[in-house]
């Protein structure tokens, strides 16, 4: 009896021990949110800018040539010389041309008596109306051959087409040449323009474009362009090629070959752009996206986009936000969908 009572007694220290161990769980970890700096999204409203980079070009180079042929008798100007628009630059041997001329202007004179004999006839009805029409025709067409034997000999002088300066010389005195043959290639840079590669976007919006201007370091204020062309083919790159004419007052300013910021500004009739911090943005097998912020519950989403054009500033176009959400701007490599975050405020606008 006595060990019976004993037994009562350890059964119910034991009892109780394990009550109080059980009722004693250990805390939960408590869990940690990442802090998060918000952005508002910024629309564009009626336009948006888009900056790209471009290089400034002659505003154009052609081949200079005769229209008619013949034996390249002097050359004038050697590459690199500057010329003028009007001015000569080669000569053929003229020779036959001349004697053409010549032949011509002979019968032409003796025509032109004749003429002047049959008319003092006709008026005395001496002439049969229709013998006088015939000779009225065959005079015109004499006048005409000896125009063109006219223009001929001087085709046989060839001038510059445009102001600028000698990039080729294709022929050397003694060749013979056909008309048309380049005898040079003269640059024209009086007139300078801006070349671009455009995106698919940007090319199938081009009558959007509302205004277009330059910048480059050594001019302080923005330089106004006007486009000029669009080349509807694709490069390998899947650009398109654009050209912008520059005011002829800043030629002292740029070269050719120099480096030029284009900022192009477009009418926003694409609903949906809008302006975000570039940091916001991040990428998941190709796709872009950003992070929007649910005031209900704390919690992430992630919003599909497309980035649009060059980034501007420290700022980036995009589309697929519709200009009421709040995203993330920091961090968002480590932020996961669904996650709950703590949102604290951004150091730089307190300021």
């Amino acid at each position: 009896m006595r060990f019976f009572g004993y037994a009562i007694v350890l059964a119910a220290a034991f009892s109780g021990f394990t009550f109080i161990s059980c009722s004693k769980e250990p805390n939960t970890k408590e869990q940690v949110f990442h802090n998060v700096i918000l952005s508002e999204v910024e629309a564009t409203g009626q336009t948006s800018s888009r900056n790209y980079s471009g290089v400034v070009e002659e505003g154009k180079s052609v081949n200079a040539a005769f229209m008619t042929g013949g034996k390249l008798l002097s050359l004038n100007a050697k590459e690199g010389d500057r010329v003028r628009k009007g001015q000569l630059l080669a000569s053929l041997d003229d020779t036959d041309y001349q004697i053409g001329v010549n032949q011509l202007q002979v019968q032409f004179q003796q025509m032109q008596a004749e003429k002047k004999r049959m008319d003092e006839m006709y008026a005395r009805h001496n002439v049969a109306p229709n013998d006088y029409e015939k000779f009225e025709a065959g005079f015109e067409q004499l006048k005409l051959q000896l125009d063109m034997a006219k223009n001929k000999l001087g085709y046989t002088k060839l001038y510059s087409p445009s102001d600028g300066f000698v990039t080729f010389k294709y022929m050397q005195p003694g060749e013979l040449v056909d008309a048309g043959t380049p005898i040079y290639k003269i640059t024209d840079d009086t007139q300078l323009e801006v070349s671009v590669d455009l995106p698919l976007q940007v090319y199938l919006d081009r009558n959007e474009i509302k205004d277009a201007y330059g910048t480059v370091p050594n001019v302080s204020n923005p330089i106004p362009l006007k486009i000029v062309s669009f080349t509807p083919d694709a490069d390998n790159n899947q650009l398109y090629h654009m050209k912008l004419d520059i005011p002829s007052t800043y030629k002292k300013e740029l070269t050719t070959g120099m480096n030029i910021s284009v900022t192009i500004e477009m009418n926003n009739e694409v609903e949906g752009e809008s302006l975000i911090p570039s940091r916001s943005i991040f990428d998941d097998n190709g796709v872009t996206y950003v992070w929007i912020f649910n005031e209900n519950d704390s919690t992430l989403a992630r919003r599909q986009i497309n980035v649009i054009g060059q980034p501007i500033g420290k700022n980036s176009m995009v589309s697929g936000l519709s200009g009421n959400e709040k995203i993330v701007s920091t961090g968002v490599k480590q932020l996961k969908e669904g996650e709950k975050v703590n949102v604290v405020s951004n150091p730089l606008k307190s300021k």
